[in-house]
């Protein structure tokens, strides 16, 4: 081999870095060769100043935290914690376990189940109800799932999350496996969902599945029967009136439900002008002892009796209404049915004074809706829009969250700062989610509490030019006084006090109005 190519070879081996240094380089900005620079001796090295630390680098991927080794006694002993009466020592042992063990372990279901049970009886029982839910969906022990399901169905008589027990986790079972007590309810849960999505061959199908001798047959026929009520597009059949009057008399339901079924029962009698009958039907609502009652059943009660001619009677209940129990209900038609009644009675400053006053009490309400201002923020109507129906539960599981998450604060100690920051953090992202909900609902409510205000508003003006033209009209010669339609007497068992401003629950549906009539009859001369 040629001796120069051998040195060539043999000084690229020894100095790879010799020919690269004795290269010039082209400078990006001017493109004039650069002279290489001198290579400097290394410098001490100096200490970094405190305020500016060396950046670590960035790790490619989060690195999940290493498991504990768990003592093998731990779930046993959290059982005995469990059964001994000491729930809050118990959850956190099972939490620890849970998070240190894999979801194939024999104990791990186990472990949530009571892990959940012990969350429930010291007060939280959302997060005991996201673990019961888990443990429907994840299905990895068969023995516990009946077990979980049925606590969750319990749950469900207290405010609860709608959306994560009865759709996610009733509403998307499979039945095939299921006990025949928890099976019912399931079916009863996926007609509702069905029924909501306007399928009701569909809900039919589940209904028909459920047993007879549960509850939840005569909660589904109040279900189907209501939602052929916003279906109708005609009279209401008397089938469906005597439909509503038959669930009143079941005692499957509760009271509550009943009630609502007699008020069914009531509210269509009135529409279809059978006032005796609708009377008869609000008589059969039955409330608790010493109860103050419902101040829509009062006033609905009222306007029967108005219909009906008593008078005094309908005086005496809007009377009721007044007392400070129910001074905060959103009640707008009250004060239309006592001008209406002051002007049949020919009262006419006294109709036009309680015309007025709904409009006094309600300006602010009214002016915010004129105004096109969120209804949300006006307190009557906040107040009315959250009172009843999907709005009201949605409130109540936000309030039941916010008085959960002010408890668990007494439990940071016991539970460690792992589970602690963990149930922060599910209780942060259920509250945000159930706000949503609830502000949801809540717009819908509010528009339909604005219209009937407005509503009564618009009679209420029409009230005032009625009375305002009769205040003027000229008495003819030869008028006299109409004679006021008479009531029955008190009987002799029977005894009157007079009113002096003091309400007594069990005399609130007995007030009477003693009131006569000033009009004014013209007779021929």
């Amino acid at each position: 081999m040629n001796r120069r190519i051998v040195v060539a070879l043999l000084a690229l081996v020894v100095a790879p870095g010799a020919q690269a240094q004795g290269e010039k380089k082209v400078d990006p900005v001017t493109g004039e060769a650069a002279e290489p620079k001198a290579k400097e001796a290394p410098k001490a090295e100096e200490p970094r100043p405190a305020e500016a630390p060396a950046a670590a680098p960035a790790p490619a991927a989060a690195v999940a935290p290493t498991p504990q080794k768990l003592d093998p006694k731990l779930f046993d002993d959290a059982l005995n914690d469990y059964f001994t009466g000491s729930p809050k020592d118990a959850a956190a042992k099972l939490f620890t376990f849970t998070e240190n063990v894999a979801a194939t372990d024999e104990n791990y279901a186990w472990a949530q189940f009571f892990l959940a049970r012990s969350l429930i009886e010291i007060g939280l029982r959302h997060a005991g109800a996201v673990y019961l839910a888990r443990i429907a969906r994840e299905r990895t022990n068969p023995q516990v799932l009946p077990k979980a399901l049925a606590t969750l169905q319990e749950l469900t008589d207290l405010p609860h999350d709608e959306v994560m027990i009865d759709e996610q986790v009733f509403g998307a079972l499979d039945l095939g496996f299921l006990p025949e007590e928890i099976s019912g309810y399931a079916h009863y849960q996926q007609g509702l969902v069905d029924l909501r999505v306007g399928n009701e061959r569909w809900a039919n199908t589940h209904f028909s599945k459920l047993p007879e001798a549960g509850s939840e047959a005569s909660r589904a026929k109040f279900a189907l029967l209501v939602t052929r009520l916003k279906t109708l597009k005609r009279e209401v059949p008397k089938e469906v009136i005597d439909d509503f009057y038959e669930l009143a008399k079941d005692e499957k339901l509760t009271q509550d439900a009943r009630n609502d079924a007699i008020l069914a029962v009531a509210r269509l009698r009135y529409e279809l002008k059978d006032f005796n009958g609708a009377f008869e039907a609000y008589n059969l609502v039955k409330l608790p002892a010493l109860d103050p009652g419902r101040a829509t059943l009062y006033l609905e009660e009222a306007w029967t009796r108005y219909n009906l001619g008593q008078i005094h009677a309908a005086m005496g209940i809007l009377t009721t209404l007044d007392a400070p129990a129910f001074r905060d209900e959103f009640l707008p038609d009250k004060y239309l049915l006592r001008a209406m009644i002051y002007r049949d009675l020919c009262h006419y400053l006294p109709a036009k004074r309680a015309a007025k006053e709904l409009t006094r009490r309600f300006a602010d309400s009214i002016e915010a809706i004129r105004e096109r201002e969120d209804l949300t923020h006006d307190p009557r109507l906040l107040r009315a829009a959250s009172s009843h129906g999907s709005t009201k539960r949605s409130r109540k599981f936000l309030e039941s969250l916010e008085y959960e998450g002010e408890l668990m604060g007494r439990f940071a100690g016991t539970f460690g700062e792992r589970m602690f920051s963990y149930m922060t953090r599910l209780y942060d992202l259920s509250r945000a989610e159930g706000t949503r909900v609830y502000d949801e609902r809540l717009k819908n409510s509010v528009r339909a509490e604005a219209d009937r205000l407005l509503r009564a508003s618009e009679q209420v003006r029409l009230m005032e030019y009625e009375v305002g033209l009769k205040l003027y009209e000229r008495v003819k010669k030869g008028s006299k006084l109409v004679a006021l339609v008479s009531e029955p007497k008190l009987e002799k068992k029977q005894v009157s006090y007079r009113f002096m401003n003091e309400y007594w629950n069990d005399e609130l549906r007995d007030y009477r109005f003693s009131l006569k009539s000033r009009c004014i009859e013209e007779t021929a001369q």
